[in-house]
């Protein structure tokens, strides 16, 4: 009997040493978290649309609310120079190509080639579509710099995302 107690107290030993699983802490490359932030940021506002649409809005009003809450924590001599290099910030965040393909003092325009292309490629994802993540940017910023009196407009085609910013 004391062998079976000593054998079976054995194999317990062995059986929770081995059952321990190591764990360390990764590093990843400031390209790698780059992506990775990327990635979440735009999951983020995908998960938030999902919501928002189980709720029973369209990524069209939910961008308008996203908008309106952003209103106040702009400063309110916020200009056309400020929303413009906002925006080249922005997509330079956001995307590994920005380009200013035409501007003046009235008007800029920059293009993407891509924003999201998880979701450019399987077009929709935790039920959002691509046009309604377009939307919903587009929205916000309309709403947004609609409060400033600049224009704001973006469309999708072959060049990627196109971004019109005007006084």
């Amino acid at each position: 009997m004391k062998k079976v107690i000593l054998f079976s107290t054995m194999l317990f030993i062995v059986c929770a040493v081995n059952a321990q699983t190591e764990f360390f802490v990764p590093t990843p490359t400031m390209e790698q978290k780059l992506n990775m932030s990327r990635m979440m940021m735009n999951n983020y506002i995908v998960s938030c649309i999902n919501v928002a649409k189980s709720d029973g809005m369209t990524a069209e009003e939910f961008g308008k609310k996203c908008g309106e809450v952003f209103v106040p924590v702009w400063d309110e001599d916020t200009g056309f120079e400020q929303i413009v290099n906002y925006m080249l910030n922005y997509w330079a965040w956001l995307a590994d190509d920005v380009q200013i393909i035409e501007q003046s003092n009235e008007k800029v325009v920059i293009t993407v080639p891509h924003i999201y292309p998880l979701l450019e490629n399987q077009s929709v994802f935790v039920d959002v579509s691509f046009e309604e993540f377009l939307t919903y940017i587009n929205v916000v910023h309309v709403t947004l710099f609609n409060h400033f009196d600049v224009g704001f407009n973006m469309t999708w085609g072959e060049e990627g995302l196109k971004t019109e910013i005007s006084k």
